[in-house]
């Protein structure tokens, strides 16, 4: 077995690969696109107008399936016969490694999470703080706690209206070491992209419908999400993280986004009356399989191009908009289009899909106790001797 990565390839030794792929007349758009047109990616790689993990993960998606990248060989002891299996890049800017990570995500999701109602919980930001977080990709992590805190607060109502009057220091995680609370469960993945590709961070949360009471060692029933509630508490939240980074120093700057987010910021939830099916399934597989919709995978699916000219440089592509769902075709210049691309790529160990409460690793003992939990179904609840 062989599993030598030989990194920086030129694009002259792209073009002789013999793997049986021969991707380089690629079915896949993207990949032709961005082969095409490599020279542009080094030279804003040498420049250091590009961030590092860029130029790697553009040249390991090239690379996907072929000997290149490392290969499995297997031979047969009684006959000559052999095989090889080139390996897979597991970058997170290949569609390929995209859908089998969603489904790795999706077993793993489905292994721990409880049989019951789960709600997707979508937070969104203003467009006029999308940037500040565009400067400093760090301070994406600020979003996650923001959600968590929103979700953190909603099931602990009582100890929320004490932290209100007495500010915990020193962590950006409230509540983080009270044991007297709601707990609940929580799988979070970061998007920085709409169906547009413009720069839009927000986070998708899989929350279940129960919550587990550290005081009566108890599961009981979560239904009631207050939209207003989350709205405020969210916008809130995030702000105060913001200014504990050393965002919005001018107090006039707070002000504005108050006074022009009255409702504070948008928090998609909507309720199981009016969702989808596949939102609503009492079965956890539906709402993982619904979830991971919008998990683990790159910013563009290849079957939204139409186009590709070559000659002409320019890339032909579709989306259709969350707010009327109409579609709407755009023609975009080959060089802008990378552009949109390549500025969702993850920075490198950054974790675009966390664990909070007791779905986290950390938190697992507290499910683990009780097996007969860990696939909760619904119908037992009242049956339970852990029901309220």
């Amino acid at each position: 077995m062989d599993t030598t990565y030989y990194s920086n390839i030129p694009v002259e030794t792209l073009s002789l690969l013999d793997c049986d792929v021969r991707n380089f007349n690629f079915i896949h758009p993207i990949k032709n696109i961005f082969f095409d047109n490599m020279e542009y990616i080094r030279k804003l790689d040498a420049s250091g107008k590009a961030r590092p993990c860029i130029l790697d993960n553009i040249e390991r998606s090239l690379l996907c399936h072929t000997c290149y990248l490392g290969f499995d060989q297997f031979e047969c002891p009684d006959c000559d016969n052999w095989n090889i299996i080139p390996h897979s890049c597991h970058s997170r800017f290949c569609n390929a490694c995209g859908v089998k990570y969603a489904k790795q995500l999706a077993a793993k999701a489905t292994s721990f999470c409880l049989d019951c109602p789960h709600r997707h919980i979508v937070f969104t930001i203003p467009e006029e703080l999308r940037n500040w977080f565009r400067q400093d990709r760090i301070r994406l992590n600020l979003l996650f706690v923001a959600a968590r805190n929103t979700i953190c607060i909603l099931v602990s109502k009582s100890l929320s209206k004490k932290l209100q009057l007495k500010q915990l220091k020193n962590t950006h995680y409230i509540f983080k070491g009270i044991p007297v609370r709601n707990e609940f469960g929580m799988i979070a993945t970061l998007h920085t992209f709409g169906r547009n590709l413009k720069w839009n961070p927000h986070i998708h949360c899989l929350v279940p419908e129960l919550v587990y009471s550290l005081k009566t060692n108890k599961l009981k029933m979560f239904h009631h999400f207050n939209f207003s509630r989350l709205r405020k508490t969210f916008q809130y939240q995030l702000i105060h993280l913001i200014i504990e980074s050393g965002g919005l120093s001018k107090l006039e700057e707070r002000n504005r986004l108050y006074k022009e987010h009255p409702k504070g910021f948008y928090v998609y939830a909507k309720s199981k009356s009016t969702d989808n099916d596949s939102n609503n399934s009492k079965n956890i597989q539906g709402c993982v399989n619904y979830f991971i919709r919008y998990a683990g995978r790159p910013a563009m699916a290849e079957s939204r191009i139409t186009e590709y000219n070559k000659e002409l440089k320019t890339v032909s592509w579709f989306y259709n908009d969350h707010k009327d769902e109409k579609r709407y075709d755009v023609t975009d210049n080959v060089i802008d289009f990378i552009n949109r691309l390549i500025i969702h790529i993850p920075d490198y160990h950054f974790l675009t899909t966390r664990y909070y409460g007791f779905y986290a690793n950390a938190k697992c003992s507290i499910l683990a106790k009780y097996p007969d939990n860990v696939r909760y179904s619904l119908k037992h609840l009242s049956l339970s001797p852990f029901s309220s």
